[in-house]
């Protein structure tokens, strides 16, 4: 069975879904001062990749990052409720992502992944990325116990997309545990189902785990 180009739609989807349901700012309308510069900058790159314009964006992205790692911003050490810097993470990755698989002119009209001709530095780039987001998540909850709907599903996402990018690096192990991991923390996350079905991994175990995680919350 050919699963290069489901994996490939299962990338395709899950940037759809972020782009659609991660609003920048969507719960932060007036959002500290500290951070609206990073903020705005933000805004700009995600509307630039809704342009389909992933150069330009992950430019903006980058910026964005500078500006919430900066001493006296320090949005990635996640303290207070200001998610943004997550999300940020996770865009770059999956735009690097993407560039790995497809190449920067994002030829996705091909059938098929051509595993020879993987960018092997994008895919690194991306899991970094990705783990960095996962991260950060990770201390943000530690931060903001009560809002485990808006961290669960965030890390969620990037786990999945975390796992797309161990599989193409040959690392199967971990990228079973990464989709594992998206479904311990949303039990309905598709992306990370359906990868697992395509590996032939039945993934009913892990949803029935994350449903129990849940009652917890």
């Amino acid at each position: 069975m050919n699963l290069k180009p489901i994996f490939v739609l299962v990338i395709i989807i899950s940037l759809i879904l972020q782009l659609r349901n991660c609003e920048y700012g969507a719960e932060h309308q007036d959002v500290d001062p500290k951070y609206q510069k990073a903020h705005l900058v933000a805004i700009s790159a995600q509307d630039l990749l809704k342009e389909k314009k992933p150069a330009e964006a992950l430019e903006y992205y980058e910026m964005a990052r500078r500006e919430m790692e900066h001493p006296d911003v320090q949005a990635d050490k996640g303290q207070d409720i200001y998610i943004n810097y997550g999300f940020v993470m996770n865009d770059i990755g999956v735009i690097h992502l993407s560039w790995a698989l497809y190449g920067k002119d994002l030829k996705t009209e091909h059938s098929h992944i051509n595993i020879a001709r993987v960018d092997r530095d994008e895919l690194a780039q991306a899991a970094a990325a990705l783990q960095t987001s996962i991260d950060f998540y990770q201390r943000w909850f530690e931060h903001n116990p009560a809002d485990y709907e808006r961290f669960s599903k965030a890390i969620s996402e990037s786990y999945a997309n975390l796992g797309v990018a161990l599989k193409y690096a040959d690392k199967t192990d971990e990228a079973v545990e990464a989709f594992r991991m998206s479904l311990l923390r949303n039990p309905d996350n598709g992306n990370a189902e359906r990868s697992l079905t395509m590996l032939e991994i039945n993934p009913a175990p892990y949803i029935e785990a994350g449903e129990k995680e849940l009652e917890k919350y």
